[in-house]
């Protein structure tokens, strides 16, 4: 059963021109509780009928009085838009009790480096996780590597240049926008995997069993920043991105970051094995046919199953439509030309005859 509190909202700040924070009272008896970077779901009517949507919670747990979340105006959603508009203090909002494991747990005796990517409204969560780091674990270092349009799209602006006026030694923030103008301390551009690793050379190096990666924000952010950290040699169980995205966002991510790796294929063709090296971003088959291996094809763009395989192990990666049948794939049945490897070993089986 769903747990559903009322919280009173007691301000509404104007944070840029299309976002807002909304703060809201904790009730007397019953505190919310809630760990950085967990998200509220909010219940509001809109048009007659109960619309719910997930906000990351902006506050910081045990260091500020109010619970908090951020709501923009141009983002999809009924929810976030009618927020926007409407809320006012006073009001009292349905809310599900916090959830969601985009979360740190603190630890005063810590030394760590947590590298945190955010774009746009995906920093509510960041903001979160860094003050809660900064304030109890001093020994740690927060990295934050914030995109936006321009200046003034930045939230939080003046809130992250008092919180690195507070930890100098200990905060480091990097700007990154699309049109800077006179902003001079920023990167320009969008956070790109191939950014990342002349991003992290600014910043203190710590041993990579002691960084931690944090990323929310779009789709496309999560999917660069996470592939240009593995690309950088940031192991899979240290990067952590926001979950309450849709599956297919994050499944298309962790795809993406896994990509970017230089991986060996065992290929079993004419009775005789094959250890082929495939370079990041190679099909199979390229690898294959660079390696002096001569395996059947003709295409090469997955529209005649001349190169069909049979995944014996492992995970890979095809690319757009192919020729195969659902029933095919559900077998296991692949096409090496359009195929990259996702995992390590990984065996391909082809027939000598089709």
């Amino acid at each position: 059963m769903e747990r559903v509190s009322k919280l009173k909202v007691v301000r509404v700040v104007r944070e840029t021109p299309n976002a807002i924070s909304i703060h809201f009272k904790q009730p007397f008896f019953w505190k919310l509780k809630y760990t950085a970077g967990q998200y509220l779901t909010v219940l509001i009517q809109v048009e007659g009928e109960v619309k719910r949507r997930c906000f990351s919670i902006l506050s910081a747990p045990n260091l500020e009085e109010e619970i908090s979340i951020t709501a923009m105006s141009s983002e999809d959603g009924e929810v976030s838009a009618h927020l926007f508009d409407t809320v006012k203090e006073g009001d009292k909002l349905k809310v599900l009790h916090p959830q969601g494991e985009f979360t740190i747990e603190p630890d005063e005796s810590a030394k760590r480096h947590l590298l945190l990517f955010g774009g746009g409204s995906g920093i509510a969560p960041l903001m979160s996780i860094l003050k809660t780091v900064l304030f109890v674990e001093s020994k740690s270092m927060v990295s934050l590597f914030y995109g936006n349009r321009d200046e003034e799209s930045i939230l939080f602006n003046e809130e992250l240049k008092d919180l690195q006026f507070d930890y100098p030694e200990r905060l480091n923030l990097i700007h990154i926008l699309e049109n800077p103008g006179d902003f001079k301390d920023c990167y320009k551009g969008r956070v790109e995997r191939t950014q990342i690793p002349e991003l992290l050379r600014k910043v203190p190096k710590f041993p990579f069993g002691h960084t931690f990666c944090y990323i929310s924000g779009p789709t496309g952010l999560m999917i660069e920043a996470a592939a240009g950290l593995r690309m950088a040699g940031v192991p899979d169980t240290h990067i952590f991105m926001e979950q309450y995205l849709s599956q297919s966002s994050v499944q298309e991510a962790k795809a993406a970051a896994a990509l970017i790796q230089n991986r060996e294929v065992k290929l079993i063709y004419q009775d005789k094995e094959y250890h082929v090296p495939v370079q990041a971003g190679r099909s199979i088959l390229d690898a294959a046919i660079d390696a002096g291996v001569e395996l059947p094809y003709v295409c090469k763009d997955g529209i005649c199953s001349s190169c069909k395989a049979q995944r014996v192990s492992g995970e890979v990666f095809m690319r757009g439509e192919t020729i195969l049948s659902d029933e095919e794939i559900a077998q296991g049945v692949v096409l090496p030309c359009i195929c990259k490897p996702l995992s390590n070993h990984v065996v391909l089986r082809i027939p000598s005859e089709l």
